[in-house]
């Protein structure tokens, strides 16, 4: 009786936290991400109203978010969960000068931002699975996927959607294995805006110094924050082609960088289908 008196408590604090602009933009600390915010009870995908809103020249930084999404996705083509109240469901608009090949790094950005701003909030260390999958204690709680609309050789604008599990208390039996949420980490409710403008922060910063410096500085940040990028025992699948080895690290266009059993160093893209095994130690010469 009293465990469903708390869990009714929670339930009530959550949706309490709504994601309108009016509660987010008092926090915020950006200078363009997020500053004009289009908030939706329910969409199918905020990437799909992110796309519109981008085509009809909403300007960098703005942002989508729904409490609720009916048909999420993630990368190739899987669905994600995408609970009422209980996740961040964000789409932001990027508009970078930058040349299509190099819209990869991201992806990459993105999942340092957010590793960051839930260790900023949460004080939760975390994992980042190559390319983008947001892990704590070896288990998704967030998951990214940038879509890009370009011209010729010019990039017109990304999508860069991120979902995150903030106050999800179970999952379906096929996920329980696989994902988990802060709220089952910490057992205590998360702020759903705290997280949100954090991560906000932490990625227009990094994006700018991107955009200053180059790839180099995500890289280096996405590698201290990740063990899969050294040492990862994968299988990788790439049309008919199909790679096993060890993970030596990433390359200057953050493509994954596998050793197979002969030596040779084959190079992965994010549109390959990887397949994680058990950890394996490797000596640095």
């Amino acid at each position: 009786m009293y465990e469903a008196f708390q869990v009714g408590c929670a339930q009530a604090k959550m949706s309490s936290d709504l994601l309108l602009p009016e509660r987010i933009l008092p926090h915020l600390r950006t200078q363009s991400f997020g500053r004009t915010i289009h908030h939706h009870d329910r969409a199918v995908s905020t990437n799909d109203l992110a796309h519109q809103f981008a085509l009809a020249g909403a300007s960098e930084g703005t942002l989508v978010l729904a409490e609720e999404q009916s048909s999420g996705r993630g990368r190739l083509g899987r669905t994600w969960a995408s609970e009422r109240f209980s996740g961040i469901y964000a789409s932001l608009i990027l508009r970078p000068e930058i040349e299509p090949r190099e819209a990869p790094i991201l992806n990459l950005a993105a999942a340092v931002a957010v590793s960051k701003g839930i260790r900023d909030v949460v004080r939760l260390e975390t994992d980042i699975k190559w390319p983008n999958d947001v892990l704590v204690n070896g288990h998704k709680c967030c998951g990214i996927l940038t879509e890009m609309s370009t011209e010729l050789d010019k990039i017109q604008f990304v999508i860069a959607g991120i979902g995150i599990n903030v106050n999800q208390m179970k999952f379906p039996p096929e996920l329980e294995n696989k994902a988990s949420s802060l709220f089952l980490e910490t057992k205590r409710v998360i702020s759903r805006i705290e997280v949100l403008v954090s991560v906000l922060k932490r990625f227009e910063d990094l994006y700018a110094e991107f955009l200053r410096k180059g790839r180099s500085v995500v890289l280096e940040q996405w590698i201290q924050r990740s063990s899969y990028a050294s040492g990862k025992k994968v299988i990788v699948e790439s049309g008919s082609r199909r790679i096993s080895g060890i993970t030596v690290g990433l390359g200057d266009d953050g493509t994954l960088q596998v050793k197979t059993e002969n030596g040779q160093i084959e190079t992965v893209m994010s549109g390959d289908l990887v397949a994680w095994e058990s950890i394996v130690h490797v000596t640095r010469h």
